[in-house]
């Protein structure tokens, strides 16, 4: 069997892509002007409205994953992901062409296309921009606030037939705390289940 490490998850893209996709985001969006948060792919209004206070905001979401027509032994896949723009200003053209600062979200969603578009992610596969629309949160009744989505893919390859997991055994070379027998007490409210020691 192969000497299974901590790195045999490095190109699994939902565990590892929300910080290389920060870092490159951050080429474009500083912190000192955006707020770059993972988010759910589907907000409650409390969550949204949260959120608008801090714009311009980009929430990461992800949605789901699709796998290849020639997948087999090798996970092979396209990871989908979203990012969600808010931004809000006291007048409808400064929501979607800028204020003082220029910042608007028209500019937001055609710089974050332009950086993510055609990028590859080392290690795991190329980023590409599938979509991108204006949406509106249900619900929320400020008018300052502008929202839109731009929706991408990152494909990857996943060798699962190399780590050759045979046995729950196998499982505790990877770096993940509970499948490592973790001496962690279990949660309040699990059940235990006893076997019947009577005869």
């Amino acid at each position: 069997m192969v000497d299974l490490t901590p790195a045999t998850l490095d190109t699994a893209p939902i565990a590892t892509i929300e910080q290389p996709l920060v870092d490159r985001l951050r080429l474009a969006f500083p912190p000192r002007n955006f707020t770059i948060e993972r988010v759910p792919s589907t907000m409650t209004l409390r969550e949204f409205q949260r959120h608008a206070r801090t714009t311009p905001f980009i929430g990461l979401a992800w949605l789901g994953l699709d796998p290849d027509e020639a997948n087999g032994r090798q996970l092979k896949a396209k990871m989908q992901w979203r990012a969600i723009l808010i931004t809000s200003a006291r007048t409808l053209e400064a929501r979607f062409k800028g204020d003082a600062r220029d910042i608007g979200l028209d500019a937001m969603i055609d710089v974050l296309s332009l950086i993510l578009n055609g990028w590859t992610i080392e290690g795991i596969g190329a980023v590409t921009v599938t979509g991108a629309k204006a949406v509106f949160a249900e619900g929320n009744e400020d008018d300052d606030v502008a929202i839109a989505q731009v929706d991408f893919t990152v494909a990857y390859v996943a060798r699962l037939a190399a780590m050759q997991i045979k046995t729950a055994a196998d499982l505790a070379a990877i770096d993940i705390e509970w499948l490592a027998g973790s001496e962690t007490p279990p949660a309040a409210g699990t059940q235990t289940l006893e076997q019947n020691q009577e005869g």
